[in-house]
């Protein structure tokens, strides 16, 4: 008779990997939807198809895996803008002299875009964090330092390009500001212009306007 398998630790460790991150993609996109009161253990135990009780058996309570779903967006963020910004950082790294900056900056400026795009989640939860005074962002760890240092790059080279002397947090607020804002206002101001970022005209032209103003602070 053939006996049923018994899982190995590896077996049970991949299993509970597998439920956590079920669990964490489940109550990102219910935190997003519907705010971090909106939303009980129990609809995200339903939504990642698990029992009631597994997201306190790994999580603890809402607020610990609230948590957790912040500091996981930040995580994927971080990743994604440091790929979106390597063009940069490999130009401020080129004894190439004669390449413009231009087109390092436009691929910078497309990949963020890209990032944000594809993770609606994250503009919602940050939007909601910035209505509730960001009382519980405070103690997530949210390393987002991939934009200001591939400016640090540049700035540090800015001389030696005939680029000017500039603020590396004035040209990472003019980066995030005319990504982050029009991403997270499709339906609303961007819909008021007519600009949807979705249609590929109207994309290379917010790309080329956000380069064009980055130029105006870096020289």
């Amino acid at each position: 008779m053939t006996q049923g398998r018994d899982p190995t630790g590896s077996d049970k460790l991949r299993d509970a990997e597998r439920s956590k991150e079920t669990i964490l993609r489940a109550a990102g996109d219910l935190f997003a939807e519907e705010g971090f009161d909106g939303v009980s253990l129990g609809q995200i135990a339903a939504s990642a198809g698990l029992s009631r009780g597994t997201p306190s058996y790994f999580f603890g309570s809402k607020a610990e895996l609230y948590m957790a779903v912040l500091e996981r967006a930040f995580e994927e963020r971080e990743s994604a803008t440091r790929r979106a910004c390597e063009p940069l950082v490999s130009w401020a790294n080129s004894e190439n002299d004669d390449d413009p900056i231009r087109d390092p900056l436009s691929k910078a400026v497309s990949g963020y875009l890209d990032f944000l795009s594809q993770h609606p989640a994250f503009l919602k939860l940050i939007l909601r964090e910035e209505l509730a005074g960001a009382s519980r962002l405070q103690g997530v760890p949210r390393a987002s330092t991939a934009i200001e240092e591939a400016f640090e790059a540049v700035q540090s080279i800015a001389d030696e390009r005939g680029l000017r002397p500039f603020d590396v947090k004035e040209a990472v607020l003019v980066f995030v500001s005319l990504t982050f804002f029009p991403s997270a206002q499709r339906s609303t101001f961007m819909a008021s212009l007519e600009r949807d970022l979705d249609d590929a005209t109207a994309r290379r032209r917010h790309v080329e306007l956000v380069v064009s103003q980055l130029l105006c602070v870096i020289g």
